[in-house]
């Protein structure tokens, strides 16, 4: 199968799917459990620790933790959720891979879950995505594991591209505002960063795909 033409079709899924109200709800709650997962993972590395995760009905999301480097930590939301997609692109090309990576994130979520959720929405739409992958990893066949994986990974770095200019809201509020406090950038310039972050990746995935077409 020509691997240019499919990812061409996991975009316009990924544009389509953001319109259709609940369907796409799930991925836009997968992209914000990334987000915030990696805001924790970080303040975990920097020695920091978890005071609270959530996760609200309308896919947004915050993480409270106490100590580590907050510049990283700041950071780290939005331009994980990037990182978290090449991820999940990378490993659908392989299918051993993607199951065992599937498998490992319902082993994080799971984790998170139970160590720092202690609110009933988080633990529902925690679960929900969980149980969404399981299903995924159980009932599928190897090969559309494998699909499954890619366009999720598109779904999640479209969201990823998206997501920052939501900070452009005038409110001071958010990764942004918190980052150009710490630092000489105004919040603009790290939407910008976040974004053309986003747009790099899917523009190396593309190459990406026309180099396997081409050996």
């Amino acid at each position: 199968m020509n691997q240019r033409l499919v990812f061409i079709g996991y975009c316009i899924f990924s544009i389509v799917i953001s319109y259709i109200p609940l369907i796409g709800l799930p991925f836009i709650y997968l992209s914000t459990i990334f987000h915030e997962i990696s805001h924790a993972l970080v303040a975990l590395l920097t020695g920091g620790q978890i005071i609270e995760f959530v996760l609200s009905p309308n896919g947004s999301g915050h993480v409270v933790s106490r100590g580590g480097n907050n510049f990283l930590i700041a950071f780290s939301g939005y331009f994980g959720v990037t990182l978290w997609s090449i991820l999940l692109f990378q490993v659908g090309r392989k299918n051993s891979l993607t199951q065992f990576t599937v498998g490992t994130l319902i082993l994080l979520f799971s984790a998170t879950l139970l160590l720092w959720v202690n609110n009933i929405i988080t633990a529902l739409i925690l679960g929900a995505v969980i149980a969404m992958l399981v299903f995924i990893l159980l009932k599928t066949s190897m090969k559309l594991i494998t699909y499954l994986s890619q366009a999720i990974a598109i779904l999640v770095l479209f969201n990823a591209i998206k997501s920052p200019l939501y900070l452009i809201d005038g409110h001071d509020l958010g990764d942004g505002a918190m980052l150009a406090d710490l630092t000489w950038l105004p919040e603009i310039a790290w939407v910008s960063i976040w974004c053309g972050w986003g747009v790099c990746v899917l523009y190396f995935i593309w190459r990406s795909t026309n180099s396997s077409l081409s050996k």
